[in-house]
């Protein structure tokens, strides 16, 4: 609160609070963890469709799992030491907390990633739900439910915040949901490229480029749809879309969420779509490309969304 004073009064102003807390550390561990379960999601989805094999599969499950842990180490440093000792009260009271019932899928989402993976490691071969087994087809189904469940979370955990209007509203957990999978999707080209190069480029590739392109476009008309729909809402709502589009931050916007991110493998999808990539060393550089600039925009639109949240008025 600000005073100005004029001619024998003051007049106190309220200026529009933009909150500090939620920065870099959480807009990481909501890009990682998100899109260690789209990842983990379509592993398990095109493992059954016959698109990846069981080899490459086993690498997305490990990729997924490395990914969520690292997000959890850097939401972790972000919240300081103090978290590291009273970690456990954030399980507390699930039924009316956002962050406990987050606690709650991330633990076992991990806990049924190790499970699942155990029977890849040495020693650990003869396990009841090893690969082929009942017990490990229930374990995908189980993972599943729970990589879509955090996808889900990680929107609706913004979107219960009253007091910022700009995370305040439904569009919040569909545009999470739908960058973890197409982030996900991304994630899982380029362990197919680490894992079967060649597979990738001829088999996988073409199956997946007409869905990457469909959630290219999908996730790019969400957007535009949340930033039209917040730059007619309440004053604090369009002073963050002033922010994003037009002020502090509109450089991380439109050149990295929407050049980079967006417009760019864009491009690419539609290249290879049409059929005119072509298979060569020129292709494969241009699908990792645009599968690595998917990262980044996804890791700057949380990041964006979180640096923008402006607190209401006081009621």
């Amino acid at each position: 609160m600000n005073s100005v004073q004029g001619f024998g009064e003051t007049k106190f102003v309220i200026d529009l609070q933009t909150q500090r807390h939620w920065t870099g550390g959480v807009g990481f561990y909501l890009y990682g963890f998100g899109t260690s379960a789209g990842l983990i999601f379509l592993e398990v989805l095109l493992r059954a469709l016959g698109v990846v094999d069981p080899g490459a599969a086993l690498w997305g499950m490990w990729a997924g799992l490395g990914l969520a842990l690292v997000s959890l180490g850097i939401l972790f440093n972000h919240l300081g030491p103090g978290s590291r000792w009273s970690f456990l009260y954030v399980f507390r009271r699930p039924r009316t907390s956002w962050t406990a019932r987050g606690a709650i899928i991330d633990t076992v989402l991990v806990l049924l990633l190790m499970l699942v993976l155990l029977p890849s490691v040495r020693g650990f071969e003869g396990l009841p739900w090893g690969e082929g087994t009942a017990g490990g087809a229930v374990l995908r189904v189980a993972i599943s439910l729970f990589a879509v469940a955090f996808m889900a979370y990680s929107g609706l955990f913004l979107s219960s915040w009253n007091s910022i209007a700009f995370w305040n509203t439904p569009a919040v957990p569909i545009l999470f949901v739908g960058y973890s999978f197409l982030c996900g999707m991304a994630a899982l080209l380029l362990v197919e490229v680490v894992a079967e190069p060649g597979k990738a480029l001829l088999v996988v590739a073409p199956a997946l480029w007409p869905y990457l392109l469909a959630l290219l476009l999908g996730n790019a008309f969400m957007l535009s749809m949340y930033i039209w729909g917040m730059s007619t809402a309440t004053l604090p709502a369009r002073e963050s879309v002033r922010r994003l589009v037009r002020g502090e931050h509109r450089w991380s916007f439109w050149i990295g969420t929407v050049g980079i991110g967006l417009a760019l493998p864009t491009l690419v999808a539609a290249v290879a779509v049409s059929g005119r990539l072509g298979t060569g060393t020129a292709a494969m550089l241009l699908l990792v490309a645009a599968c690595l600039a998917i990262q980044l925009g996804g890791y700057l639109l949380r990041d964006n969304i979180l640096r923008v949240g402006i607190y209401g008025y006081p009621v």
